[in-house]
Order: structure tokens, then sequence, then C-alpha cells
């Protein structure tokens, strides 16, 4: 399914069920405020209904007597049905119930057909809704209303009380509501495909609109090839939300574009290292192949150039593993403090002029791999003969710092400036020509050194400082 499809649907079915839940929401109040306006009607006309039918009566003397039956026809019998049917908004007599009853008269008007005085009696009244109000005179009157099933349909009924009279009127609830109805469904006739409608148009605009910046996105992101990685998307007049998908997407870009240039210097670098010895090699057997007398072949060169080359090609096997996080390691119980008291011996063995300072807790035991621990503390050292001064000292330092071993080495060294050491782990970057002196190297000690303290859960990290003073910090993890 498209995206945009699922946008559209989504915003369809979104404002399909907000129009049911407002439509429905809307019915319930209006039902409620009709049925409010039905009991205030009823109680009207059940008060109503009580003067109308019975009035007092004078004697000669014009003196009043007791209540008699109205003489008075006007709103009687079928007429009287016929003025409630008109206010009470049914359709028919059928659809009301009227009683009314005077405790000196009896029953005074009541429909023909259904006993309204056995219905009643059936009620239950004790927790039907009551209206107290005062009638003219001050008289207490009280209106109830309850609602009750008659012939499998819900009616409400009033019922109105005062002294010595009291009027019952019911009426068929769906009677008084089907003309609301009715003109509900009218109104819902033009209204719903109406919504539908706008709806419709709203959610392709939504749609629409949403899916803009996706194609401006994905029309930049075309541009970006694999010969060209420095195009970025663009960030202005985007939403926050997709400006936080542009950032990690250029992110992406910027480490991207990293990796292929380093990818293309360290072929490069690569190339050029590999070139030397295999040039001397070449050089070497030709010479040999042209000499004449054997004695005169330089073997101890050419084993140098083999040496160097195999140990170049070993350096970057493990610096491919390492990239792809399949370092194989050997572990075992290792002790640091041996080892480094091992490698410092030697150091002091390969230079009468290296002043060493070792500082060394005894007993730092990691768990490793032996052989590459080694050479990762070796090309540390072998980095500090090579580039310190050797009268102003080295020192070393190991010690248990909370879970981890730290091993830090410094000297002093030629000055070196902030952009130097910023790339001093670049593979095959050995510093600026002055440093070098005819210093041999491959520029691959640091970095193999650093990926090795990764492979064993630490980290190698050049500590900052003075421009003559280089200081190396390698963390280990503590086995207990």
């Amino acid at each position: 399914m498209y995206f945009r499809t699922r946008i559209f649907a989504i915003s369809i079915l979104t404002v399909s069920a907000v129009l049911t839940i407002v439509i429905t929401l809307s019915w319930s109040r209006i039902m409620k405020v009709e049925l409010d306006h039905l009991d205030s009607r009823l109680c009207m006309e059940a008060k109503r209904i009580i003067p109308m039918r019975i009035k007092p009566g004078l004697d000669e003397n014009d003196a009043p007597r007791d209540l008699t039956i109205s003489s008075d026809t006007e709103l009687s019998g079928s007429r009287l049905m016929d003025d409630l049917v008109d206010k009470l908004r049914v359709s028919s007599p059928g659809q009301l119930m009227i009683l009314l009853e005077s405790s000196e008269h009896g029953v005074l008007t009541k429909p023909e057909g259904v006993d309204v005085q056995q219905v009643k009696s059936t009620l239950n009244w004790v927790g039907a809704d009551q209206l107290e109000s005062t009638d003219k005179n001050r008289t207490n009157t009280r209106c109830q209303f309850v609602f009750f099933e008659h012939q499998q349909n819900q009616w409400r009924a009033g019922f109105f009380q005062v002294p010595h009279k009291q009027s019952f009127i019911a009426v068929d609830v769906a009677a008084t509501t089907s003309q609301l109805k009715s003109t509900l469904r009218e109104a819902l006739i033009v209204v719903i495909p109406i919504s539908l409608l706008l709806s419709i148009v709203g959610a392709w605009f939504i749609a629409t609109n949403t899916i803009r910046p996706i194609k401006r996105l994905h029309k930049s992101m075309d541009m970006v090839t694999q010969k060209d990685l420095s195009h970025r998307l663009p960030e202005h007049k985007e939403d926050k939300e997709f400006k936080v998908l542009i950032d990690a997407y250029n992110a992406m870009l910027n480490r991207l574009e990293d990796s292929f240039q380093q990818i293309s210097r360290f072929t490069a670098d690569a190339a050029h290292e590999l070139k030397t010895p295999l040039t001397v090699l070449r050089g070497k057997l030709e010479q040999a192949v042209l000499c004449e007398n054997s004695s005169q072949l330089d073997l101890n060169a050419i084993l140098d150039e083999v040496g160097h080359l195999s140990s170049m090609t070993r350096k970057l096997l493990l610096l491919s593993q390492a990239d792809s996080g399949s370092m194989a390691l050997h572990l075992e119980p290792i002790n640091i403090t041996d080892l480094l008291d091992e490698l410092s011996a030697d150091m002091e063995l390969l230079s009468d002029e290296l002043v060493l300072h070792c500082s060394i807790e005894r007993e730092l035991i990691t768990k490793g791999d032996i052989v590459l621990l080694r050479q990762l503390l070796n090309n540390l050292l072998v980095n500090v003969m090579r580039y310190s001064l050797h009268d102003k000292g080295v020192i070393i330092q190991a010690r248990q710092n909370e879970s981890s071993i730290e091993v830090l080495i410094s000297n002093f060294c030629v000055p070196m400036s902030n952009q130097i050491r910023s790339q001093l782990f670049d593979r095959f970057y050995r510093g600026e020509p002055e440093q070098l002196q005819g210093i041999s190297g491959s520029g691959l000690g640091l970095s193999l050194a650093r990926e090795i303290a990764r492979a064993h859960g630490g980290d190698l990290t050049l500590e900052p400082g003075m421009k003559d003073v280089f200081s190396m910090r390698l963390l280990l993890p503590i086995v207990i």
C-alpha cells in the first residue's frame, strides 16, 4: 500500500469515527433535552387540566358551595384530547393516557379502551423524579415523573397532585420523538454526504501536503551517488519532524563520506607502503639473477624486507578484522605487572641512554589475548623509544582504577601541534617530515594498539597536555 493511500484511508476513517461520535453524543444530548422539555410540558398540562375541569359553584346568596363538575364543555372529552395531542406533539390520542381524579367527585376524566387506573397503580413512584413547586395561593404542589413500559413501548408519565385533586398524563416517548427523528434523518441525509465529501477533500489535501516534503527529500537523496557524497539534504522550510530525519540522514552521509575517504586514503597508503619493500625485494632478486657470484648476495637485506612486509601484512589483517568486528581473541588471565616489567627491562637493554621511571602496582590481572596485549604494549614502548628525548626520561605508571587497570606512559618529545595530535591514530600517519628524522615505521602501530584495546573492552587515548609531552593512557578491564 502506498503511503499516500494509507494517510488518505486513515484520514477518512478518523473523520468518519469523529462524525459518528459527534452524531451519537449530539443525539443523546438532544434526547435528554427533549425529555426534560417533555417533563415540563407534562407537568404544565397536568396542572392546567385540573382548574379547567372543576370549578366552584355559587348558591342564590352568592356564597361558595361544594366543587362541582363544570358544565363548560369547551375542553372536555375529545376536544381535551385533541388539545393535549397538539400540546404534547403526538400524532393520535392513542398515544396519550389521561386520568383526572378528585377526592370528592372520584374519576372525572379518563380515556376509553385503557385502564389508566390499573396502569397507574403498577408504577413505582418511590424512585420517581419529583418537582416541588408552589401555586398562586401558596399551596404546596408536587409533580412526579416516571418511565414505564406499556404494550412494548416506552412511556413517560407525569403525576400532578394538589390537595383533594390529582391528574395523571402519560405519553408514548417514541411518538414525541418521532418528529425529531424524522427531522434529524432528513438533516443527516444532507449532512453525511457533504461531510464525507469534505472529509475526502481534506484527506486528499492532508495526504498531498504530507507527501510533498517526502518527495523533496527523495529528489535530494537521488542526487547522492557513490562518486559524490558531498551533497546534503536541505533543512530550511521543513517541519521539525522531518528536520530530525534530515539531521540523521546527513549525519549518516558524513560518516559514510568519512569512511569512503578513509578507505581511499588507506588503500593509497597501503599501496605506497607495500611498494617500498616489494621494490627492494625485486631489486635484490634481480641483482641475484644477474650476479655470477652468489656469495655477494645480501640475504640479510632480503630477510629484513620480507620481515617488514610480513609485519605490515599482519597488522593490516588485524586492522581489517577489527573493522569487521571479527578479531579473534584467545582469552586467558594475564598479569599486566609482569608483562610491563618484562617489556621495560627489554627497553633498558636496547637503549643505554633511555631513562625509565616506573611505578607499577603488583598483581594487576586482566583477561585477554597474551599475543595481542604484548603487541599493544610493545607498540607503545617502541613508539616511546623512537620519538622520545631519551635524556629527559620516560614515565611508566600502572595502577588499579576502580574496575579497570590504568597504564599511563609519558615522555618528552619534539613539540607537536594539536592538528598533528588529532591525526596520530590515523592509519599510515607518522607525523610531519621534520619529526621523523629518518625513523622507520609504517604508521600502523597506534591504530592497531587502540583497536586491540577496544577489542578487549578497554580503550587507548592520547592525554591532553603540553606540546612537548606525549602521554598515552591505556584502560583494560580488571578480572577479579
